[in-house]
C-alpha cells in the first residue's frame, strides 16, 4: 500500500506542489494543449510531428541541452503571473546569439512553422518520454482547488491506510471462526510454543493406544469405540477435556476433567492428571463390577 500511494504521489500530486520535483530525473506533468493529427503522407522529410491527446498525462527525462537532438520533444515551462504555463514543441536545433543566450529553434507538434525561442534557466523540463490518455483530466479535476487536492490527498492517505487494517480484521476474524467440517486442530492458527504443546499431546494419546479423529476445531480422543475426550484450542491456549464418563464412573461432572495447558512447563503435570483420569476409570469400574449386588427386599404379605 506504501508503494502504491508513493506512485499515486508522484503521479498526480508531486509536480502540482513544485513544477521542479524529479524523481531519478523524471517528472510528470498535464498536456492541456489541442492537437490534430497529421498525415504521415503531410510531413515533408527530416520533419517530424507527434500527437499528444489532450488531457494526457507527459512523462519526461531530464536532458542537457548539449544532448538535444533534432525532432526531440521538449518541454520547458514559464510564469505567467502566479501561472506556471507548460509549453510542449519538437526540438529542431540551437544555436548562442551575439548576447550569449541560448535559442532554441522548434515548432509545435502538428505545425512545422519554426519559432525561436530562449528558455530561463531552471525552465528546461526534459525530453519527452511517454504519455498516458486521460491521467491528465484526472490531475488537473483535482487539483483544480487548493482545498479540493488537501482533502482528496488526505482522503487518499486514509484509505491507503485503512485498507491494511481492514484486510488485517478480516483475517483475524476468519482465523478465529470455527470450520463447518470436521477438520481437526488447524495447525496454521496455533502460535509456537502451542504447536509443540499440541504435538506432544497428541504423541502421549497415540502412545497409550489410543486413536485421534477430527473433529469442528478439534481432535477427538477415541478409546476403541468410546469417546475418552476432546484435545482443541480456545482462547489461545490448548485443552483437552476428558468425557464425563471418564472423570467419575457414577456420570457426576468432576471439573479434573477439564484439563488445561497454557505452557510447555505443564505438559508433564498434564499427562500424569489424562493418565490418572484413564487409569481411575478402570480401577473405579473394576470395584464396582466386584461388588455384590444388592438383594432387593421381599414385598410384604398380606395377612389372610
Amino acid at each position: 500500500m506504501a508503494i502504491l500511494f508513493a506512485v499515486i504521489f508522484i503521479v498526480f500530486y508531486l509536480n502540482r506542489f513544485d513544477v521542479d520535483a524529479t524523481i531519478a530525473g523524471y517528472r510528470f506533468y498535464d498536456f492541456t494543449d489541442e492537437v490534430e493529427k497529421v498525415d504521415e503522407y503531410d510531413i515533408a522529410d527530416g520533419d517530424a510531428m507527434k500527437y499528444i491527446a489532450q488531457g494526457s498525462k507527459v512523462l519526461v527525462k531530464e536532458t542537457a541541452v548539449a544532448d538535444l537532438k533534432e525532432n526531440d520533444v521538449i518541454a520547458f515551462y514559464y510564469k505567467d503571473g502566479l501561472e506556471t504555463v507548460i509549453v510542449t514543441q519538437i526540438f529542431k536545433f540551437s544555436e548562442t546569439d551575439y548576447n550569449g543566450e541560448t535559442v532554441y529553434h522548434t515548432h509545435d507538434l502538428d505545425d512545422a512553422t519554426m519559432h525561436s525561442v530562449t528558455i530561463d534557466s531552471g525552465k528546461f523540463m526534459g525530453v519527452y518520454v511517454a504519455h498516458i490518455p486521460v491521467l491528465g483530466t484526472v490531475s488537473e479535476y483535482i487539483s483544480a482547488q487548493s482545498w479540493l487536492m488537501y482533502f482528496s490527498l488526505v482522503l487518499l492517505a486514509l484509505i491507503m491506510l485503512g485498507i491494511p487494517i481492514v484486510f488485517l480484521i478480516i483475517r483475524i476474524k476468519e482465523r478465529q471462526m470455527g470450520s463447518p467440517f470436521p477438520e481437526g486442530v488447524n495447525i496454521n492458527k496455533l502460535k509456537t510454543e502451542n504447536l509443540y504443546i499440541y504435538e506432544n499431546i497428541r504423541e502421549f494419546i497415540l502412545s497409550s493406544g489410543m486413536t485421534l479423529d477430527k473433529g469442528y476445531d478439534c481432535d477427538l480422543i477415541y478409546l476403541g469405540k468410546v469417546l475418552f475426550g476432546i484435545l482443541h484450542c480456545t482462547n489461545g491456549n490448548i485443552y483437552v477435556n476428558i468425557n464425563k464418563n471418564f472423570q467419575r464412573y457414577d456420570n457426576k461432572i468432576d471439573r479434573a476433567g477439564y484439563i488445561c495447558i497454557p505452557h510447555a512447563a505443564n505438559l508433564e503435570n498434564a499427562k500424569k492428571r489424562i493418565n490418572s483420569i484413564y487409569r481411575a476409570y478402570f480401577m473405579n469400574k473394576k470395584s464396582y463390577a466386584a461388588m455384590p449386588a444388592r438383594r432387593k427386599p421381599r414385598p410384604a404379605q398380606r395377612p389372610r
